[in-house]
C-alpha cells in the first residue's frame, strides 16, 4: 500500500471515529510530558556535568527524550473518549488495545486534578469513579488524561447532570458549607507526620551531599562526631537536635497542610452533589452524588484528638470501608482537619440534620471482658519484646538481656495505657435514622451511618472471642466493600443492636438460632 493511500485510510478512518462520537484527548498533554522530560533530562546532564561524566554520554541524553515524546504521540494518537446517553467509553493501547465501557448509571464520583505542567498548558486528568475493585468487570476508574480544563470541567457537569433527574443542570447554583480557615493551621504539626518529615529531610540532605561528591560518610559524620565527643553537654547537644529534627519536621507539616488544603471549598450543587476543590501547586476536584452518601465519619488520631482537632470523612456507596476510604488523595476528605466542632457542624450540614447524629448519640459502653483482651494482648505484646532480646542476649551478648527486660516492661505499660483508651473509646448506639459506632485508640474513628443503607451484616467471633463472649459485628453496604464495624461487643447485645438498627433483616435468623439451641437442650 502506497503512502497516500494509507494516509487516505487513516484519514477514512477519523472521520468515521468523529461521525460516531469518538474524540481525542488535548494534544497539549503531548507538550506538557514533553516538557517533564526535558526538566529531567536537564537534571541528569546538570549532574553528569557536576560528576563529570564522559562526554559521549551526555550526548546520549537525547534518545530516552526522543522515545518518551514517540510513546506519548502513540499513546495520544491510539486514544480516544466518546460520552453516549448511557455509556462513557474509552480505547486506548498502543501495543495492546483496550476498550473500556462504563454505565453513566454506575458513575459515583468524577474527579478532576492539575498537576503544575498540566495547570501550565490549561489541562486536566479527569477520574471517573463507579466504586467497583479493580480487576472486576467494571473497573473501580476510568481515567482521561488529559482533556482541555474547560472540556474537562464539562465533562463532569455534564456526567453529573444525572443527578438532577435529567433535567437542567445549575453549574453556577449552589451552596457553599465550608471554607478554609487559617487559624486551623495549627492542626497541621499535631501529627505523627512530624517526626517523620524531620527524619526525611535529614536523609534526603545525606543523598544530596552525596550526590554532589561531598562523601558525608567520610567527611561530614565524623567530622560531627569528633565535635560531639568532645562537648560535656552532650545529652543538652542531643536535645537539641531531636528539636531541630521536629522543628524541621512541623514546618514540612505546615507546608503539607497549605499545599493540600489551599483554596478549599465544600459545596452543594443544586443537582444534587457535594463538590471539594482544594490544592495549590496539584490542583483537585472531587465530585460526590448526594444519593450515593450514605454518612459520615468523624476521625480523631491521638496527637489531633489532644489539641481538640478532627478529620471529617463521607461515607458512601463504592467508596470502601472506613479504613479504605482514607486513601493518600483524601478522596472522601470532607474538611480539613479542624475544631471538633467545626467537624460536627459540616457533618450534620451534608446529611441535612440538624445536629450531627455523632455528636447527638448516646453511645453504649462495651463490657469489661473488652478491656481484658486488649491488656492481655498488650502483656504478650511486651513478653514476646523481652523474649525476643533476652534470647538474642544468651546467644550473642549479655547487655542485650538486660536491654530486653527494660523493652518488655515499656512495651507492657504502653500496651496497657492504649488498651485502656481503646476500650474507653468502644460504643454503639442508634439515633434517628442512623447508628453510630465508635472504635481505635491511635485513631478513633465514630462512623454514622444510614439505617437504609445497611443491606446485610456480618458476625464473626474467633477461638479466643469464645470464652468471653465477644463478637465483632459488621454491617455492610452496597458496593461489595463498605464494612462498619462494632467491635470487641458480647454476642446478644451485638445481635440486638443489629435486629434494632434494621428491623426484620436478622429476626429470621435470630429465631432460627433459638430453636435450635431449643432442640439441642
Amino acid at each position: 500500500m502506497s503512502a497516500r493511500s494509507a494516509r487516505s485510510a487513516r484519514s477514512a478512518r477519523s472521520a468515521r471515529e468523529a461521525d460516531s462520537g469518538w474524540r481525542r484527548l488535548d494534544p497539549r498533554v503531548v507538550r506538557a510530558a514533553g516538557s517533564w522530560c526535558a526538566l529531567l533530562i536537564a537534571g541528569v546532564a546538570l549532574l553528569m556535568w557536576w560528576r563529570g561524566a564522559p562526554w559521549w554520554l551526555q550526548l546520549c541524553l537525547p534518545v530516552p527524550l526522543l522515545g518518551m515524546l514517540g510513546h506519548e504521540v502513540l499513546r495520544w494518537l491510539r486514544t480516544y473518549y466518546r460520552v453516549t446517553p448511557e455509556r462513557i467509553e474509552l480505547r486506548t493501547g498502543v501495543l495492546v488495545r483496550n476498550h473500556r465501557s462504563v454505565l453513566r448509571e454506575r458513575v459515583r464520583s468524577v474527579d478532576i486534578t492539575a498537576e503544575p505542567m498540566h495547570r501550565i498548558f490549561g489541562i486536566a486528568t479527569v477520574k471517573v469513579g463507579t466504586g467497583q475493585q479493580a480487576g472486576s468487570s467494571d473497573e473501580a476508574a476510568l481515567t482521561l488524561d488529559a482533556l482541555a480544563a474547560a472540556d474537562a470541567a464539562a465533562l463532569r457537569e455534564e456526567l453529573m447532570r444525572r443527578a438532577a433527574g435529567g433535567g437542567a443542570y445549575e453549574k453556577d447554583a449552589y451552596d457553599t458549607l465550608a471554607r478554609i480557615d487559617w487559624r486551623w493551621l495549627r492542626f497541621a504539626v499535631l501529627s505523627v507526620s512530624v517526626p517523620l518529615l524531620g527524619a526525611a529531610a535529614v536523609g534526603g540532605l545525606y543523598n544530596v551531599l552525596d550526590t554532589v561528591g561531598a562523601d558525608p560518610d567520610r567527611v561530614l559524620i565524623p567530622w560531627v562526631w569528633d565535635r560531639l565527643s568532645t562537648v560535656d553537654l552532650l545529652p543538652v547537644v542531643i536535645v537539641a537536635s531531636v528539636l531541630a529534627l521536629l522543628l524541621v519536621g512541623a514546618v514540612g507539616s505546615l507546608g503539607l497542610y497549605v499545599e493540600m488544603w489551599w483554596g478549599f471549598r465544600l459545596v452543594r450543587e443544586a443537582g444534587g452533589a457535594l463538590r471539594v476543590t482544594r490544592g495549590l501547586v496539584v490542583t483537585r476536584s472531587v465530585t460526590l452524588e448526594e444519593e450515593r452518601l450514605r454518612g459520615v465519619e468523624i476521625a480523631e488520631p491521638l496527637m489531633l484528638r489532644r489539641g481538640g482537632g478532627a478529620c471529617t470523612y463521607a461515607v458512601a456507596t463504592g467508596m470502601g470501608t472506613a479504613e479504605e476510604e482514607i486513601s493518600s488523595e483524601n478522596r472522601s476528605a470532607l474538611l480539613p482537619p479542624a475544631p471538633l466542632g467545626e467537624a460536627h457542624r459540616v457533618a450534620a450540614v451534608v446529611l441535612r440534620e440538624e445536629v450531627c447524629p455523632t455528636a447527638s448519640v448516646r453511645l453504649v459502653p462495651h463490657t469489661r471482658h473488652a478491656l481484658g483482651r486488649r491488656l492481655r494482648l498488650a502483656f504478650l505484646a511486651g513478653a514476646l519484646a523481652a523474649g525476643v532480646l533476652v534470647a538474642l542476649g544468651v546467644w550473642l551478648a549479655e547487655v542485650l538481656v538486660q536491654i530486653g527486660w527494660v523493652s518488655g516492661l515499656v512495651v507492657t505499660g504502653a500496651g496497657a495505657l492504649f488498651a485502656v483508651d481503646s476500650f474507653r473509646n468502644l460504643g454503639h448506639g442508634i439515633t434517628g435514622r442512623y447508628l453510630v459506632t465508635r472504635h481505635g485508640s491511635l485513631k478513633r474513628r465514630t462512623i454514622a451511618l444510614r439505617r437504609d443503607g445497611v443491606i446485610g451484616w456480618k458476625v464473626a467471633q474467633w477461638a479466643w472471642h469464645r470464652r468471653s463472649g465477644l463478637a465483632r459485628v459488621t454491617a455492610t453496604t452496597a458496593g461489595g466493600r463498605g464494612a462498619y464495624h462494632v467491635k470487641d461487643v458480647l454476642l446478644p447485645e451485638g445481635l440486638r443492636f443489629a435486629d434494632e438498627a434494621t428491623p426484620g433483616l436478622l429476626r429470621q435468623f435470630l429465631v432460627a438460632g433459638h430453636r435450635t439451641n431449643a432442640r439441642t437442650r
